[in-house]
C-alpha cells in the first residue's frame, strides 16, 4: 500500500514555487528549476514550471520576480505562503 502524503495538487499554467519541507502542496504536472531563498528569512522554496504550457520567461527571470514577492510579504509583514503562481 502506497502513502501519499499530499493534500492538494497545485495545478496552475504558469510557473509556481512551493515552499520546501511541507508535505500537503504538490505540483506534479510542473518540472524543477530549481531553489530561491529568501534574502531576508532563509526559507527555501522549489521553483518549478508546467512541462505541457511551456512559459515565456526563463529561469533567472522568474526567479527574480519571486525573490521580489518574498520582499513584499517581508515589507507587508506577512508570512510567506507554501505556494506562489507566478506570472509570466
Amino acid at each position: 500500500m502506497s502513502h501519499n502524503p499530499y493534500v492538494q495538487k497545485v495545478d496552475s499554467l504558469c510557473p509556481v514555487a512551493l515552499r520546501m519541507h511541507q508535505t500537503h502542496l504538490h505540483a506534479p504536472s510542473h518540472q524543477t528549476w530549481g531553489v530561491v531563498t529568501c534574502d531576508i528569512c532563509g526559507e527555501q522554496f522549489v521553483l518549478s514550471f508546467n512541462r505541457i504550457h511551456l512559459t515565456w520567461t526563463n529561469a533567472e527571470d522568474c526567479a527574480k520576480l519571486f525573490e521580489a514577492l518574498l520582499a513584499e510579504d517581508h515589507f507587508n509583514k506577512r508570512a510567506h505562503s507554501d505556494s506562489y503562481d507566478i506570472p509570466d
